[in-house]
């Protein structure tokens, strides 16, 4: 679609989100991350208005801004091929492709590089997008393999009883070791084993997560090695996250739903023309959204709770009055309402 709400103003949203991880680290000594913020925004804008003109220009600052980033190299190549310069689009892409952009399959989705499949040269720049994602994924799945995960039993656990699991996906620049307080209590409530795994990109005195491929090698071991140590109730796996595990827990639920019972994101972004989930087929988790009423990812998760529901899911939505980007407080409660949601009790 080359209409206002696709191409590269759905990308212009996630790559401004994935930028954050560039703006934490530099604000306190750059002046930059302000400016950059706003030149997204005037991309974002220019996109909608289809003033690609106008796009080139903000999208060639940015990247003077922040050169080599690959998300930003993939926005401007979009442009140029929707104001009509193929040439230019693909040379983009490629400086793209070498800085690292591994998402091919968006790159053979997205209609706003129409312009510029049939020139020669783009099978070799698809062919090296290929190649880094199968790469990444490699080194995430390695990454993986490594990654702490803090497991808290509930009190009075009996190991020999199987239990439920609650998995927490704690957000960017979090530390595992903050949830116990967040969903202990609602934990507790359930009998249920908590297992909070970490990131594997250091954030300052915190973690993220470097994406989806990462997430899910780290969900499929912590299953593995919490079910080696104690008895779980396979019947009652609920993943849950806050902000960014929030979407990673959307996108987690999709790909396996059959490892699920329940899925509970909170304050996560979710754009629904990328992260839009499939048509149901009768076996997936149950989702209960979750965001505080002064929080700006409210509005994506009231999006994401409706687009769930078109598609046939079963799925809720908890507005938290006056909560900005924030868990729940006290959490005990809400949460403990969520599992009871989303475990049909």
């Amino acid at each position: 679609m080359n209409g206002p709400e696709s191409g590269a103003w759905r990308r212009g949203f996630r790559g401004a989100l994935l930028l954050c991880a560039v703006l934490i680290t530099a604000a306190a000594s750059d002046p930059r991350p302000v400016k950059v913020q706003a030149a997204q925004r005037s991309f974002n804008e220019a996109y909608r208005q289809g003033d690609w003109a106008r796009a080139v220009e903000i999208g060639s600052e940015l990247l003077a801004m922040l050169p080599g980033q690959p998300l930003l190299e993939y926005n401007l190549a979009c442009v140029y091929a929707l104001n009509g310069d193929a040439d230019e689009a693909l040379d983009i892409l490629g400086r793209a492709a070498a800085s690292g952009f591994r998402d091919v399959a968006h790159l053979d989705a997205d209609r706003d590089l129409d312009p510029v499949r049939d020139l020669p040269g783009f099978n070799a720049v698809r062919s090296q997008v290929e190649s880094n994602q199968h790469r990444f994924s490699f080194e995430a799945r390695a990454a993986a393999a490594g990654t702490p995960i803090l497991i808290v039993t509930p009190d009075g656990h009996d190991p020999d009883r199987p239990a439920p699991l609650i998995i927490a996906l704690h957000g960017y620049g979090d530390r595992p070791e903050n949830h116990p307080r967040v969903w202990g209590p609602a934990a507790n409530d359930f009998g249920a084993i908590l297992a909070v795994p970490q990131g594997g990109r250091q954030v300052g005195g915190g973690f993220g997560w470097t994406g989806v491929e990462e997430a899910e090698a780290v969900l499929e071991r912590v299953l593995s090695e919490v079910s080696d140590r104690f008895a779980v109730d396979r019947s009652r796996i609920v993943l849950a996250g806050f902000s960014q595990g929030a979407f990673l827990a959307m996108a987690l639920g999709v790909r396996h739903p059959e490892l699920l019972t329940g899925v509970i994101p909170m304050a996560g972004a979710y754009v629904p023309e990328i992260d839009a989930p499939p048509p149901a087929e009768g076996h997936e988790p149950r989702y209960y959204f979750m965001a505080g009423s002064q929080d700006r990812a409210v509005t994506d998760m009231r999006r994401a709770a409706k687009d769930f529901r078109a598609a046939g899911y079963t799925a809720t939505l908890r507005i938290l009055p006056g909560i900005g980007h924030a868990s729940p407080s006290p959490a005990g409660g809400e949460l403990s309402t969520a599992l009871r949601w989303v475990l049909g009790r």
